[in-house]
């Protein structure tokens, strides 16, 4: 249950965005068979900011995410908090309080990057399936 919980939040707060073919947000906008960066940065960023984005003003604040966190922290306890503060570090690259969407296609770019284990420019679906099974193992 605790580890349902911080998948979950990892996937709202870090923007994995679901990124597999069948379930949930379709990464492959195109049916092609392949989802490219530009492809699953705007599946990610899009859905991220559609869950938090309570005022719409195109970035997501701590104030917003705050009662996710907190959900999180209740069910995941310590370990689950300063999970989150360490993703909010990595995201917030200008330390402004607020993850804009040039900083969502950041983060989105580095898993990208990550789950693409031959590094051929696009995400399979058997490499989907790995990112789905090790998301919230990352560092």
């Amino acid at each position: 249950m605790k580890r349902l919980l911080i998948t979950v939040a990892f996937l709202a707060m870090a923007g994995s965005a679901q990124a597999q073919m069948g379930r949930g947000p379709n990464p492959d906008l195109d049916r092609d068979g392949k989802v490219t960066f530009a492809e699953f940065k705007k599946v990610q960023a899009d859905t991220m900011l559609g869950r938090l984005d309570s005022d719409k003003d195109g970035k997501i604040t701590k104030s917003e995410s705050k009662p996710m966190e907190d959900m999180v922290a209740r069910f995941g306890g310590a370990k689950a908090s300063a999970r989150i503060n360490e993703m909010w570090s990595k995201g917030d690259a200008n330390k402004d309080g607020a993850l804009s969407r040039a900083e969502l296609d950041a983060g989105s770019k580095r898993r990208f990057d990550a789950g693409d284990a031959n590094r051929d420019g696009w995400l399979s679906k058997d490499e989907l399936a790995a990112m789905r099974q090790n998301r919230g193992r990352d560092g």
